[in-house]
């Protein structure tokens, strides 16, 4: 009788929790919010919010967005629009429940500003960056998460290293310097195949990334770069192992001509 009872609260347990998550995840539901703008353009859609601030600052996302998705798309193969929509936000804990449901709040993601799902891109208005962020470093992230948006019609379930390694190449990739060695370590080749965005920062992703993408371009071309992204079979395009073309980075890295 007592065993009954405790595997009827265990049951009870699950199905609350379960029932929790599917209301946390709510917002996720539908990335429009109610009365939503939208901007279309010939390589990107952008949906904004009302607010008379972020209405303009939403212009001039789309303005920078709609000038530079046809550069970025074409880098990647496409010839034609793709189903890439940019969703803006007035207020940074909306865009992050729109990616992590109401515990949005509670995670505080003070730096989270900007994300992909999928092809679907949502932005914290750049009129309203937060603490840690500005104007210009919100409007201009919105480069990088159409990268990642592009890059997902390729490979929906890409690798974070590759895909952030794409994004931070073809957008906003800071200039990369051999001295930087002296103050960060380089990533084990266990580290890039992380698939946590937080471990993925504190490995030194968003500094180190771009620079594999840059050795694979210019060692084997960015034909093959593009083979990479869509198979992720190292075999097949580089006849060589990924942990063979992790060291290969390693020592380009160590001979950085910077």
């Amino acid at each position: 009788m007592k065993k009954k009872f405790l595997w009827k609260l265990l049951l009870s347990v699950v199905i609350l929790f379960v029932i929790l998550v599917v209301i946390n995840f709510i917002p996720t539901w539908n990335l429009k919010t109610n009365g939503m703008n939208m901007l279309e353009g010939d390589f990107v859609d952008v949906y904004y919010e009302t607010a008379e601030a972020a209405e303009a600052a939403a212009k001039d996302v789309f303005e920078l967005a709609n000038s530079q998705a046809e550069n970025i798309a074409t880098r990647l193969g496409f010839t034609e629009k793709q189903d890439v929509k940019i969703y803006i936000y007035d207020n940074q804990l909306t865009m992050q429940s729109k990616k992590y449901g109401y515990i949005a709040p509670w995670l505080g993601l003070k730096w989270y500003i900007g994300d992909n799902i999928g092809t679907d891109v949502i932005l914290t208005s750049p009129a309203n960056p937060g603490k840690e962020h500005n104007y210009d470093s919100v409007r201009n992230a919105v480069l990088h998460e159409m990268v990642h948006g592009y890059v997902s019609t390729i490979n929906s379930d890409i690798s974070l290293w590759l895909t952030e390694g794409m994004a931070l190449y073809l957008s906003n990739g800071e200039p990369f310097y051999k001295k930087y060695l002296q103050s960060i370590d380089i990533p084990s080749y266990k580290d890039i195949q992380t698939r946590s965005p937080i471990k993925f920062s504190n490995i030194g992703g968003y500094s180190l990334a771009h620079t594999y993408i840059e050795y694979l371009e210019k060692t084997y071309g960015w034909n093959r770069v593009l083979e990479l992204i869509k198979s992720e079979n190292y075999m097949e395009v580089f006849e060589k192992s990924e942990k063979d073309i992790y060291s290969e980075w390693i020592e380009y890295l160590l001979n950085y001509y910077q």
